[in-house]
């Protein structure tokens, strides 16, 4: 890795916990917090906006030409840029369950090539290159020598109901307990933790899941983007032993 993108890892790492630890404030603040909509059961608040808007100061001061996209306030960027998922998991969030993300990632060439996943809920924060290493800091640190026997699975309106249920009993009988534990990139920080078998997604976003896809690659853990016409993207993730299973198409 070059110094340049050493230098943008630590920024990330960085950046990362500081969004983590202010949305772990507002989390704890629950009450005061205004919930909208933005579509059928897509729910935002001003502690998603907040968050991304903090994180994008903080890049902008180091970089400020660098181009930044996000969940919530969006941008067009085909060239190197930031991407933010300040909250993924917001109905989590939302109803108190700790389950939940900040996600930042770097991306290269179209590619995520750096991504920093806070689980601000669980005291974690995962980071890396996705040709360096996993480095954790918190509560959960990877699981070694052990194989997980779940399975984790999302669900949106895009992917077909069909579909997903069929790539559930798929995974079901190779005898994993199938699990949907509400955000995308928590699930693949799991992943790459060695705490979940792997992780499948259709008709998701890039910003759930380029930095836990990066997380993921640096633990050696196959993972997979592939984007679709619509501009959604399907993520397949699998630990060494499920490599190949949970019905990709």
């Amino acid at each position: 890795m070059t110094s340049e993108l050493d230098t943008r890892l630590d920024l990330l790492r960085n950046v990362t916990g500081k969004v983590g630890a202010f949305a772990l404030a507002r989390f704890r603040s629950l009450p005061h917090i205004a919930i909208e909509t933005k579509g059928e059961a897509d729910y935002v608040s001003a502690a998603d906006r907040e968050a991304e808007s903090l994180a994008r100061r903080l890049i902008h001061a180091q970089f400020p030409a660098d181009a930044i996209v996000g969940e919530e306030q969006l941008g067009d960027a085909e060239d190197d840029h930031w991407l933010i998922d300040p909250i993924d998991g917001t109905a989590n969030f939302l109803s108190g369950i700790p389950f939940w993300a900040v996600s930042i990632a770097y991306v290269r060439n179209r590619e995520p090539v750096l991504g920093a996943v806070a689980l601000p809920g669980l005291d974690t924060l995962l980071w890396a290159s996705v040709d360096g290493q996993l480095n954790t800091q918190g509560s959960l640190p990877p699981l070694v020598g052990t194989r997980p026997l779940a399975f984790g699975i999302g669900r949106n309106r895009t992917w077909a109901i069909a579909h997903r249920l069929e790539s559930e009993a798929a995974l079901e009988a190779q005898g994993y307990h199938v699990v949907c534990l509400g955000s995308c990139a928590a699930s693949l920080a799991m992943v790459s933790a060695g705490r979940l078998a792997g992780y499948l997604e259709h008709g998701t976003n890039l910003w759930d899941c380029a930095a836990g896809h990066v997380l993921c690659r640096a633990a050696g853990v196959s993972s997979a983007i592939h984007r679709q016409a619509n501009g959604k993207v399907t993520v397949i993730a699998s630990q060494p032993a499920a490599s190949e299973r949970g019905g990709q198409s």
